[in-house]
């Protein structure tokens, strides 16, 4: 007899909160329909009277969670940068604590209204800043692109490295092998500093730079 204590009422949400979860307490697998059900103690086929498959099931998980970044932007003190640093920040945050889903953001569209709200966020912040026309819509391609090819990037490291950290402390380069640095003589000078960076130096350093040339162009708009 199945532990009657475990059996829950499906429905998305449900299933939403359960792939999250086994996503932020497994982060080193991939999510499986299997794994899924015995989570949450059911079947996994009762998943598909609710998601027609996993890409259907991660894309909702994924728009979950930009949603949940983008109420944090609207919500966050301060100018139109400080809410966009807000939004991308905790979508790197959430990214590197639920990496088996962030991990597909480089190549699953969300399209749900957690993505809707995210790009209705970052467009009156730039409205806000001062951006219109063609420059805003370069603005908010090179903030939605960044984000979610970046976070998925921290995401995988996240899953691959057993046992590291999930706060983007990875290196960013990890080793350059056998290869003879002196042959290479600015990589050779700065190959200290290039080992200390991180995974989320190099997204602190995108989102200023992106910011930085956004303040620039809104500025002489």
């Amino acid at each position: 007899m199945g532990d009657s204590s475990k059996r829950v009422r499906l429905d998305q949400r449900v299933i939403v909160d359960g792939v999250l979860e086994l996503s932020r307490t497994e982060p080193t697998s991939r999510i499986t329909f299997k794994r899924l059900g015995a989570a949450l103690g059911v079947d996994a086929t009762a998943m598909y009277r609710h998601f027609r498959n996993k890409d259907e099931l991660t894309r909702a998980a994924l728009d979950r969670l930009i949603g949940a970044a983008a109420e944090a932007g609207r919500e966050a003190p301060g100018n139109w940068r400080s809410r966009i640093e807000t939004f991308l920040f905790r979508l790197a945050e959430l990214s590197l604590e639920h990496p088996s889903i962030a991990s597909e953001g480089a190549v699953i569209d969300a399209a749900g209204i957690g993505d809707i709200a995210a790009d209705e966020l970052i467009l009156e912040q730039l409205t806000e800043a001062g951006l219109a026309g063609d420059a805003l819509i370069r603005a908010y391609a090179a903030i939605s692109g960044f984000s979610l090819s970046q976070g998925a990037a921290l995401a995988q490291e996240a899953m691959t490295v057993e046992g590291a950290a999930r706060d983007g402390s990875i290196p960013w380069i990890g080793s350059y092998g056998v290869t003879n640095l002196a042959e290479y003589p600015h990589v050779y000078a700065h190959r200290d500093a290039l080992f200390a960076i991180s995974g989320m130096d190099v997204y602190r350093a995108g989102v200023a730079a992106i910011l930085d040339a956004t303040e620039r162009a809104a500025d002489g708009s």
